[in-house]
């Protein structure tokens, strides 16, 4: 399988292209990466002075998972101000100091028969799991940021819905900063497609994450411009979903895929030396696999320790799999996340 999504990876570049040029080189340091990114792809979050707030609603014993649930109200700022969303957390019995997965969910995070979010094979880890619903902070609509009294006119770097579901995902870890059942070394932030590119650019940012999960991610995640075969371009995607990211994004790159003079592996480095995760599914073309596996191979030279970028494939469609969560828990425990329970 792995052979033949290269030997596809190589073609997309023989037949496809001819006129492709090797991936830039990453020649900026870390910041240099984020600026850059911020300014021509995802937006700038403005400097704010909103109150970070985290308030436990509920908690309560859920057997059935073997665990304590707490519903925590998060306050956390987009593009059209200040609001509110809910976080459920999961915290399995009998354990101290938990390794922590946020998923941003396209799910209400109450949703416990989500099959995206796995929360009793995560638990028998010993992990602990949170999710809260990316549409609770900034709803997924094109023209969430048009009409609004606070937004006139967006500026060119103005920030995106990604931006500020990433900037909800921090928010997250504010709270779990202050939750003694979690150990603050071990907090991985996965999310799949629109919020694989959330996670990553999340992952990025914030240290404090120390594994990011990127699943099925594809353009403007963690996947090459520069290495696409059939699958989604910057014209395509910021034309359907202008809010995701800044002017720029479209402005300056639309039709330029072969000729930026950046690549999505420089933002992949930029988690460098943390955990990094990508995974790929075989027929998943919107997203392209040969370029995610392609952009996995570009960044891990930024990894002195190998061991600690990982990618996988497995057979089937677009989508976020417990097959896909073995293979980013299993990654957690051959870099010793875990302790027996």
């Amino acid at each position: 399988m792995y052979l033949r999504i290269f030997l596809l990876a190589v073609l997309s570049c023989a037949f496809c292209r001819a006129e492709v040029k090797i991936p830039p080189k990453l020649n900026k340091n870390r910041a240099e990466v984020l600026s850059y990114f911020a300014k021509n792809v995802y937006g700038v979050v403005p400097e704010t002075s909103f109150v970070r707030e985290a308030k436990v609603v509920k908690t309560e014993k859920v057997p059935e998972f073997s665990a304590t649930r707490k519903v925590v109200r998060i306050s956390t700022f987009t593009p059209i101000g200040e609001t509110n969303f809910n976080a459920v957390c999961y915290f399995p019995d009998g354990v101290e100091k938990c390794p922590v997965f946020i998923y941003i969910s396209f799910r209400p995070a109450t949703d416990t028969k989500n099959s995206r979010w796995p929360i009793a094979q995560i638990l028998e880890r010993g992990a602990a799991t949170v999710a809260f619903c990316y549409n609770d902070v900034l709803k997924d609509d094109p023209n969430v940021l048009k009409g609004d009294q606070k937004i006139q006119v967006r500026r060119d770097d103005s920030w995106g819905a990604i931006s500020a579901w990433a900037f909800a995902a921090s928010r997250v870890v504010d709270y779990l900063e202050t939750e003694s059942l979690v150990d603050q070394s071990k907090i991985a932030i996965v999310g799949h497609s629109r919020l694989g590119k959330t996670a990553l650019w999340a992952g990025a940012n914030d240290t404090r994450f120390q594994m990011t999960v990127a699943n099925n991610s594809g353009c403007f995640g963690a996947r090459l411009h520069s290495r696409n075969l059939y699958g989604e371009t910057i014209d395509l995607i910021t034309a359907a979903f202008p809010h995701w990211f800044a002017p720029n994004a479209r402005k300056l790159w639309c039709g330029k895929d072969y000729e930026l003079p950046f690549d999505q592996h420089w933002l992949v480095a930029a988690v460098s030396p943390r955990l990094m995760a990508i995974g790929s599914a075989l027929d998943d073309w919107w997203a392209c696999p040969p370029g995610e596996m392609a952009c996995w191979e570009y960044a891990s030279s930024a990894w002195r320790d190998k061991s600690s970028i990982n990618y996988h494939i497995r057979p089937g469609m677009h989508d976020i799999t417990s097959r896909d969560w073995k293979e980013y828990l299993d990654f957690a425990e051959r870099k010793k996340w875990f302790t027996a329970k």
